[in-house]
């Protein structure tokens, strides 16, 4: 029975994305999916707590945000935003790319994992972002706890060569990232890194390039 529910609810949500696939500018279809980010991806959670915090001096990190809060961060200056969820078919993000539109801000979107590790090609590809987009920026993901945070530690070690005691408070409990969960994971790699750094002096840059392996640092956290 609950598979079965399970089965009509994926092919409602699915049905649902598709109908707002295309936005034509209609009311009709904007308060679709409108409704659709409220409902399907939790806006109704992200209303009033928004978890946004300073990185660095131009950088700034949030839970997915609205169109309205879209609005409010492009009066603040914002130049860049950075989807760690990449491109879907969500509501939250028809709406997040169409308002970017409208606002003149620059969107993109470069996935990162709550509950697996990126591959070192995608960690360096967010590397690579930092170097060459225009400030200020926002970082988000879904919640703005796991991937906005695994995102801030990488440009706190990256960018300014953060001590990484200091870095790794981005990805925290203050942040609603919680290490005992399966986004776990991340601390894991971080600690891995930690470790291994104190033997062989790499940069964080250089143990992704040449060190890090995603496939045996996951089967080593399974156990």
């Amino acid at each position: 029975m609950f598979s079965t529910i399970k089965n009509r609810f994926n092919k409602f949500d699915l049905d649902w994305r598709k109908s707002i696939e295309n936005l034509d500018g209609s009311k009709k279809q904007f308060n679709s999916a409108k409704r659709h980010a409220f409902w399907i991806d939790h806006e109704f959670l992200r209303f009033f707590y928004h978890n946004k915090a300073e990185v660095a001096p131009g950088v700034f990190r949030s839970n997915q945000p609205s169109p309205d809060r879209l609005k409010t961060w492009a009066k603040s200056g914002i130049k860049t935003v950075i989807n760690l969820r990449g491109a879907s078919n969500q509501g939250s993000y028809f709406l997040e790319l169409q308002k970017c539109k409208d606002l003149g801000i620059k969107l993109i979107d470069h996935p990162l994992y709550a509950t697996r590790l990126a591959s070192s090609k995608e960690l360096l590809g967010l590397a690579d972002i930092f170097e060459r987009v225009t400030y200020p920026i926002l970082l988000h993901c879904k919640s703005g706890a796991d991937r906005a945070g695994l995102a801030s530690v990488m440009y706190h070690l990256i960018v300014l060569n953060t001590p990484f005691a200091i870095a790794r408070k981005q990805l925290s409990l203050r942040f609603l990232h919680l290490k005992f969960s399966r986004s776990g994971i991340l601390d894991f790699m971080l600690d891995t890194y930690e470790k291994e750094q104190k033997i062989s002096g790499l940069s964080f840059r250089s143990w992704i390039k040449n060190k890090y392996d995603p496939n045996k640092l996951t089967k080593e956290y399974r156990g």
